[in-house]
């Protein structure tokens, strides 16, 4: 199905998930955002991420790779899981079961992906400025940032987690000079064991950590 063949599909209902002084739509920041494609995030049911992620392919899956509408990242990592029966099994875990980053222009979000029925708004920057109509922009994440974490969930070899704790004490600024995540930078922070963390920060969603061997990184 075409992209245009949708255009007939009602806007989803307001969700609460995020504050309620925006719109369903939200508004761009300038419209320089209209024509350029950045990274937003779409807020879906919860535990519906990779379902609504694999609509959103499908919606594309006629065009040619170079020529994409849009480009879906569901974030999700390999892990280990024992079960009851004590057998070993990988699992593909979702980092954020109820939301899907879409890396698309501005006016195809407004115009057709937040109309698509299982997408229920997209997030706002809640700290950013509202305009005269009491609507605030809308959140984007930087290409950087979700390239970093696309490197950490995938060629890491621990197991990522979240924290979304505003303040977070982040240390040094580090590099990984070897190994699969050879020449990503972040922070690093200390366990209570002592054990150092890589830290990721990630607007708007949090800090991205993984345990990470101390002779492997280096202070920059």
């Amino acid at each position: 199905m075409s992209i245009n063949s949708e255009k007939s599909l009602l806007k989803s209902p307001t969700c609460t998930t995020v504050t309620t002084i925006d719109d369903a739509v939200g508004i761009s920041r300038s419209q320089e955002q209209v024509d350029k494609k950045q990274w937003y995030i779409a807020i879906v049911n919860n535990n519906s991420a990779r379902n609504c992620g694999e609509k959103l392919e499908a919606r594309i899956a006629h065009q040619d790779e170079s020529s994409k509408d849009y480009e879906v990242y569901v974030p999700s990592q390999k892990v280990l899981k024992v079960d009851k029966d004590g057998k070993r099994k990988t699992v593909q875990k979702m980092v954020f079961p109820s939301l899907v980053l879409i890396h698309c222009t501005d006016k195809l979000r407004r115009e057709e992906i937040v109309r698509l029925p299982y997408i229920k708004r997209f997030m706002v920057n809640i700290a950013g400025r509202p305009n005269d109509k009491g609507i605030r922009p809308i959140a984007i994440i930087p290409d950087k940032q979700i390239a970093n974490l696309k490197r950490m969930l995938c060629d890491g070899d621990g197991e990522v987690s979240f924290d979304s704790t505003i303040n977070i004490p982040l240390g040094a600024k580090v590099r990984i000079h070897s190994g699969s995540l050879a020449g990503l930078e972040g922070n690093v922070v200390e366990s209570e064991g002592g054990a150092p963390y890589l830290i990721l920060q990630i607007d708007f969603l949090g800090y991205a950590k993984m345990k990470i061997a101390k002779e492997l990184i280096e202070v920059i």
